[in-house]
């Protein structure tokens, strides 16, 4: 973490790789005890990218399912890198694993290959697929996997993603709606325009295919306009920030807490992860470093979970 203390910009391009280097060593000095936690591969689609990983907790027994679903600005991103990156995302499957968790990683389709609903519609079915393979999951025996109650976790593009599946009024089929308990939200943007912008016109109107389109599809407008039945099972909400955001994500966080709250009629928590820039936080899982945030992502679910 004094490598990111040490260098406040908060522009994407230029932490990026300077950041993901920093923890590399970091990682690397942990490998042998994230590399403890079993990791399985499944296909959920026959589709390019439709895999994800399956990381089991050290217990027995009954246990909730944590689906984490990375970022990339919707171009970019895997659930495992390759060398000399290759601890992450394992990092994060090993950390909320280690919190007693079967965390889930999915891979999905990316900008410029899939126009929406495409990579949207691939969260939702590897949901589905988990749901409808829990014994395959858990194919020794020595675990319960708790499907009817799920707890999703984004990061950044995939807060997008993972908080429009859950707004959009036709993606997400009763059967699953259902079961996601939690719905937690780190570091996203939930409304565009033409004029903020401009840097990711090009993404945008590739993946939704117009401003228009954008200007309805996203999760601030959907969350504006959904349904008494979209709100009526809507999950619990906990949302996040890095201190060092790049320009208007805390404020768009703040402003998609109150229109949440608005909308659902209670106090939705939103933290601010300390000392991180937007990508630190979850290459920090696993070294002992700038974890804070996450143990309380964890305590939050388990509270949530013994409530049900």
């Amino acid at each position: 973490m004094d490598a990111v203390a040490a260098n406040k910009e908060t522009d994407i391009s230029l932490i990026y790789d300077y950041t993901r280097n920093a923890f590399v060593p970091l990682l690397e000095a942990r490998r042998a005890e994230i590399e403890s936690y079993k990791r399985k591969t499944y296909r959920y689609g026959d589709k390019d990218r439709q895999e994800l990983d399956v990381y089991y907790p050290h217990v027995t027994g009954k246990v909730p399912v944590l689906f984490f679903i990375y970022g990339g600005g919707f171009v970019q991103g895997n659930r495992v890198f390759p060398p000399p990156h290759d601890l992450a995302y394992r990092n994060v499957g090993a950390f909320f694993a280690k919190q007693g968790f079967v965390t889930v990683i999915a891979d999905y389709r990316l900008v410029p290959h899939v126009k929406f609903p495409e990579p949207f519609e691939d969260l939702r079915d590897a949901i589905s697929w988990v749901v409808r393979n829990a014994e395959q999951i858990d194919s020794e025996g020595q675990l319960q996997v708790d499907t009817q109650n799920i707890f999703t976790m984004s990061h950044s593009a995939g807060s997008i993603l993972l908080s429009t599946v859950v707004l959009h009024p036709t993606l997400l089929p009763h059967h699953l709606r259902s079961r996601i308990r939690g719905v937690i939200l780190t570091g996203g943007a939930y409304e565009f325009s033409p004029e903020e912008n401009k840097a990711m016109e090009d993404i945008l109107l590739k993946l939704y295919g117009s401003w228009d389109d954008v200007k309805v599809k996203t999760p601030s407008p959907l969350l504006r306009n959904a349904s008494e039945d979209v709100l009526g099972s809507f999950p619990e909400v906990f949302l996040l920030a890095s201190e060092w955001e790049p320009k208007g994500v805390i404020a768009a966080n703040e402003a998609f807490a109150a229109t949440l709250k608005e909308k659902l009629g209670k106090d939705i928590p939103f933290s601010l992860m300390k000392a991180h820039n937007h990508i630190s936080p979850h290459w920090a899982l696993m070294t002992g470093e700038g974890e804070e945030w996450a143990f309380e992502v964890s305590a939050w679910v388990r509270t949530k979970y013994l409530a049900i």
